[in-house]
């Protein structure tokens, strides 16, 4: 797929609409447009089959901003990426799905909620090779996430004082973001007792 947006940003530069030298950051960019836009369609589909419509809506705007800065796991390639992606949103809706509408479940999600705090606050970023940062880019995003994160917790306190039903779909979002954290360490660890055997 890279390629694709590759070819189109270098258009773009022949045409004298953008720098030779931003290609390739024109070209991540229009990647991660259509990858944002396509699996926020999908969470709005699923959302809506479970009839879960606006708390996958603020899951999203929850989830898409701290995990851009937070990082963590990411799937080898786009298709990868996309089911897995699918799957886990289906999980997670339907677990709220039973937190909210049958109050199953209230303890656990607060459990989950207070275990993620410190996880994203001590690991992120994590960049995965697949989407590499710089030194100077780590010192940025680790900012970004702490403050998103903070301005989520400020969010879910001020619902749950509302006794508003959203608060569980920002906790969601941000036990997601905690646990591909949790994830990407243990491939890091993988990865690093393969090489050491070898």
């Amino acid at each position: 797929m890279n390629k694709i947006f590759r070819t189109a940003a270098t258009k773009l530069a022949e045409g004298g609409n953008i720098d030779e030298k931003y290609i390739e950051l024109y070209a991540i960019a229009m990647e991660t447009a259509l990858a944002i836009f396509i699996n926020a369609i999908t969470v709005m589909l699923i959302g809506g089959i479970l009839h879960m419509f606006w708390i996958g809506i603020w899951f999203l705007v929850s989830f898409i901003p701290l995990r851009t800065y937070a990082g963590g796991y990411h799937a080898r390639g786009y298709i990868s990426c996309y089911i897995g992606s699918c799957v886990l949103i289906t999980l997670l809706l339907l677990f709220l799905k039973c937190i909210v509408l049958e109050k199953n479940m209230i303890s656990g999600i607060w459990l989950l909620f207070f275990s993620s705090l410190p996880v994203i606050f001590l690991l992120a970023p994590l960049a995965d090779e697949n989407k590499p940062i710089s030194e100077k880019e780590k010192k940025v995003f680790r900012k970004r996430a702490v403050l998103l994160l903070l301005v989520e917790l400020l969010v879910v306190i001020f619902l749950v004082y509302l006794k508003n039903m959203y608060a569980y779909a920002v906790m969601a979002a941000i036990i997601l973001c905690a646990l591909l954290l949790v994830m990407h360490k243990c491939k890091e660890f993988k990865m690093r007792n393969i090489i050491d055997k070898s």
